[in-house]
């Protein structure tokens, strides 16, 4: 029998904390009998492109975010929907757009159109406030809802019922590897008894990467041979290298990287001074890679299932240097069984997913 196929509506699929769920999602579930396919709303390459298409799904890329052409989107989506009659269950995860693809799936017979919250607030710039006015919209369309965490599904959901559903990661694959570890910090030029300290985001107005300079010019002053390493890509990479430039190679900009876990061996501990996030997949990698954490408290507390991870107010850059150079930089020795205790094992999430997904695909009327 030919797989299911469910249908992944997404911005694009590069690299990011949903997208890395998603990808998570679809190499552990049983693609013989779950596949994923992905509507994008830019049409340009991404990421994740080849390891989609290599995995056996489709991808069909619009143009609405590129072009802001409305009535051409929504011509593309009835006929889009009108012509792959193989979808019964869609998957939205852009909420700002939602009102528009879920309404068209709901005309073309799709009964299934389930949603999900991935984050707690939008950016404050233009861009931002559209697609909070939008995302308002986006519950009403839905069948089902998930959230990343309970604030993600309160701030988007508005009162409607949702499931919490983590984001699991493959708890595996950030064990401990020495050998590893000494050779991306020899790769990254950090001496073997300096400090490591490090962040993996895309680089926008969220993730507060000015301000995070200004903690590691704190540490500078306690810890003058630590280093910080900054992995990730995003519209604010450049001014945040020209804030960086007078910290010389103490900085280092490592791009986007394939093998995150490797990064996460090679540092000491894990910054996260966003402004706001639901629940942040990168703390549940670093979790599982038993690094200690310092995150902004704007982030959901229920993210800490590790044991290792400092809340701190945003404001005073002082302030988290101190409380990073105070602690000891051991790593949690039973980081795996934590991660998987706490649920947040991929195939743990993917299994009731996939369970979810057939269920409702049986359920639902066939299109033709």
């Amino acid at each position: 029998m030919e797989p299911i196929r469910i249908l992944q509506v997404v911005p694009a699929m590069n690299t990011g904390g949903m997208e890395t769920f998603i990808m998570n999602l679809y190499r552990a579930m049983d693609r013989e009998k779950v596949q994923f396919d992905f509507l994008y709303h830019y049409d340009m390459p991404c990421f994740y492109d080849e390891e989609i298409l290599r995995l056996g799904g489709r991808i069909t890329k619009l143009t609405v975010r590129q072009d802001n052409n409305l009535p051409k989107y929504l011509h593309q989506l009835n006929e889009f929907f009108a012509r792959h009659t193989e979808y019964r269950v869609i998957h939205g995860h852009y909420s700002g757009f939602g009102m528009f693809y879920n309404a068209a799936a709901k005309k073309n017979g799709i009964t299934v159109r389930a949603g999900h919250s991935h984050n707690t607030n939008y950016e404050h710039n233009l861009v931002g406030w559209l697609d909070r006015a939008m995302s308002f919209f986006f519950t009403y369309g839905l069948t089902d809802r998930f959230a990343c965490g309970q604030e993600a599904g309160k701030a988007l959901f508005r009162g409607k019922p949702f499931r919490f559903l983590p984001n699991g990661v493959d708890a595996a694959a950030f064990g401990p590897d020495e050998a590893q570890r000494a050779a991306v910090r020899r790769q990254l030029g950090v001496p073997e008894d300096a400090p490591l300290y490090g962040h993996i985001g895309r680089f926008c107005q969220q993730k507060n990467h000015g301000y995070l300079l200004d903690i590691f010019e704190q540490i500078l002053k306690r810890q003058p041979r630590a280093r910080l390493v900054l992995l990730g890509e995003g519209e604010t990479l450049e001014a945040i290298k020209a804030k960086a430039a007078p910290l010389g190679d103490r900085v280092i900009f490592a791009g986007v990287q394939g093998n995150t876990g490797a990064y996460y061996r090679a540092m000491d501990a894990f910054l996260l001074p966003s402004l706001f996030e639901g629940l942040p997949v990168v703390l549940v990698e670093a979790q599982a890679a038993g690094l200690p954490c310092f995150v902004s408290d704007t982030v959901d507390r229920t993210v800490n299932f590790g044991g290792h991870m400092t809340f701190l107010p945003l404001g005073r850059p002082e302030a988290w240097a101190e409380a990073v150079c105070a602690a000891p930089l051991a790593r949690a020795g039973d980081a795996l069984e934590r991660t998987r205790n706490a649920g947040y094992d991929i195939r743990t999430t993917a299994a009731w997913l996939q369970k979810f997904y057939q269920t409702a695909y049986a359920g639902a009327p066939a299109r033709e």
